[in-house]
């Protein structure tokens, strides 16, 4: 199996390019990228069966590169460092979405189920455009990712998270919990722009639930009932974030 791997990160590359040596001999490299640019050079350039392809590059994203890119006749499988971007990789049918750190028992599996498949994509380049520009950011769902499971929730249904060490609880409306893989700073990335807040170092509150404020023992009250304590350095920047919402 001929394949090229596009990443930014040199010593990430070298890494990666390693481990298939040792776990995946059947994997040959014959070009690497390090970006968007230099990537849709080496592809036009090369015969292979499997790009590796990074999602957060110098010069654009590696959905930037298929987008350029007149057809897609072999299998991707995206190598990152995020899980918001796991529903567009599948959308475009990736072959696989690892996740950084990867795992060699991981990386092992990927390329056996490959290997057994033996799929060729042959996405045009209209089909792919039109896959692409259909974001699932818009569908407000994201994915939810731990070392056993991916679960695709809608945001919305998302109650409040909370940190739990390198980890985030998750929980949902139904009161089901889910642990995340990543720390509770991600997900305030991923979740301010649906009206999310930090109301304390370790919550993260969905504004949409929020039943009332106690400023005076300082904790939020869920629309279940539950409570949330709200840190005193974060009050007054949750009162008008709650005013904006509600009253315009």
């Amino acid at each position: 199996m001929r394949a090229i791997i596009i990443e930014d990160e040199i010593n990430v590359r070298a890494g990666f390019i390693k481990m298939l040596n040792k776990f995946c001999p059947e994997v040959v490299i014959v070009a690497e990228a390090g970006g968007v640019n230099e990537g849709c050079e080496v592809i036009q350039q090369s015969d292979f069966d499997l790009l590796f392809l990074d999602i957060n590059l110098p010069d654009g994203t590696g959905f930037d590169l298929l987008k350029r890119l007149e057809n897609v006749p072999f299998d991707i499988i995206f190598v990152t460092a995020y899980d918001q971007y796991a529903l567009d990789a599948f959308k475009i049918s990736a072959s696989d979405y690892l996740m950084k750190p990867v795992s060699p028992i991981e990386l092992k599996k990927s390329i056996e189920q490959l290997s057994q498949n033996k799929s060729q994509r042959g996405l045009t380049k209209q089909v792919l455009k039109e896959r692409l520009n259909t974001n699932y950011q818009q569908e407000d769902k994201i994915i939810i990712r731990n070392t056993e499971t991916l679960e695709i929730v809608s945001v919305s249904d998302i109650n409040y998270c909370q940190a739990e060490g390198s980890y985030t609880s998750i929980y949902l409306c139904d009161k089901t919990k889910l642990v995340a893989s990543l720390n509770l700073k991600e997900y305030e990335r991923l979740l301010q722009p649906y009206g999310f807040e930090r109301t304390h170092h370790s919550y993260l509150v969905n504004l949409g639930h929020v039943k009332s404020l106690n400023k005076i023992d300082s904790y939020l009250v869920m629309k279940n009932d539950g409570t949330i304590p709200l840190s005193k350095r974060k009050k007054n920047s949750l009162v008008l974030a709650l005013e904006k919402r509600f009253l315009g």
